[in-house]
């Protein structure tokens, strides 16, 4: 397992989600969380700022995201900012993505995420390195999991386009696609030069939460308080298990 780049540690890491209708109810959900144990990373969402119902306009938004973000840097937690968009199972529309990335870019947070089917994605990344933010090309298929052959792919696209980290995510129907999910992350661990997240989204792939680190993956995605995708754990229970398997 290659750790994450913006993480000094180079156990699995913890990345804890933030998200929030307002920047003011994220900074706040980031002070509570930042005492927390086994809290590696914060990933704040900040799609939910640029949804379709919300009216302040790019100068407003710019003004709540710098004013909520001083509360993360103050936590000393690395946080990576995150925009997921409605056609990956988030809040901002596609016709605004590389706008709202452009936003989250300008922060200079230790990482930014990077959806790989989005138009424009080369340029964000490219954008964000400029910028000395680390990127995590990402892809999530909400619907299924894809074959084996397409997460090589995927994966390989990923490292190809540049990114820091590459991540993916799908939603299994069996057990079978979460070891399909989990042996593409083992063999992208071991192709690439970077580091790999493979997530098995559900009930399904809560094992891949707990364990993907054992298949190569360099970190999970748990809970303190609201989770931000189904079968999340939380990041005490994420601890636990990754303590009692790095003692092995």
């Amino acid at each position: 397992m290659k750790p994450l780049p913006f993480v000094p540690d180079a156990r699995p890491a913890i990345i804890v989600p933030i998200l929030a209708r307002t920047g003011e109810a994220a900074a706040r959900q980031a002070i509570a969380a930042s005492s927390h144990e086994g809290v590696d990373v914060f990933e704040w969402r900040i799609d939910p700022l640029f949804a379709p119902d919300r009216h302040e306009g790019r100068e407003g938004i710019m003004a709540e995201l710098e004013r909520s973000y001083d509360a993360f840097a103050r936590s000393q937690i690395p946080t990576l900012v995150t925009v997921r968009s409605e056609a990956e199972g988030g809040y901002c529309p596609v016709d605004a993505y590389a706008d709202a990335v452009s936003a989250a870019i300008s922060l200079a947070p230790e990482a930014v995420d990077v959806e790989l089917g989005r138009g424009g994605s080369a340029e964000l990344l490219s954008a964000a390195r400029e910028r000395g933010a680390a990127t995590i090309a990402s892809a999530h298929a909400w619907e299924s999991t894809p074959s084996a052959s397409e997460l090589d792919e995927l994966f390989a696209q990923m490292a190809g386009a540049g990114a820091d980290v590459a991540k993916v995510a799908a939603m299994p129907h069996s057990m079978d696609d979460v070891l399909t999910l989990l042996g593409a992350t083992w063999r992208a661990s071991q192709a690439h030069e970077i580091p790999v997240i493979g997530i098995a989204m559900g009930e399904l792939g809560r094992v891949t939460r707990l364990c993907g680190a054992e298949f190569g993956s360099a970190a999970t995605f748990a809970t303190v308080g609201t989770g931000s995708a189904p079968g999340q754990m939380t990041a005490e229970q994420v601890d636990m298990v990754r303590s009692i398997l790095l003692r092995g």
